[in-house]
């Protein structure tokens, strides 16, 4: 936990995604208490999307965060609030129509299992 991925269409090949990621892992520390060990980032370029009108200049990042329940909504609201804030940061290097979305749910605690090993 946290369990993220960052889905983007091709418009945002060329952005550092190692540094947001690392940034928003330190934001899951600040914002809902995890530990930076149990932090992970899937980026996912996604080639294949149709977005509004299906225009081929319409651009898109999704961030979706899983996290372990028993947060209140005001960790989760200061947390998605400031992963937004970051990929506004990071994501400069395209300025035609873009949708930049953040979605926070729980990964369910007696349902989760993780075995880190080595």
């Amino acid at each position: 936990m946290p369990q993220i991925t960052l889905e983007h269409s091709t418009h945002f090949d060329t952005a550092d995604y190692r540094a947001l990621a690392l940034e928003i892992h330190q934001l899951c520390v600040t914002h809902v208490g995890a530990t930076i060990q149990a932090c992970k980032t899937r980026i996912v370029r996604v080639e294949n999307l149709i977005i509004a009108d299906g225009a081929p200049e319409q651009a898109m990042v999704h961030c979706d965060l899983r996290i372990l329940s028993g947060r209140t909504q005001e960790q989760k609201t200061a947390l998605v609030e400031a992963v937004q804030q970051a990929l506004l940061k990071h994501l400069t290097q395209y300025d035609g129509p873009r949708q930049i979305s953040v979605e926070i749910g729980n990964l369910d605690k007696p349902n989760y299992r993780k075995v880190s090993l080595g």
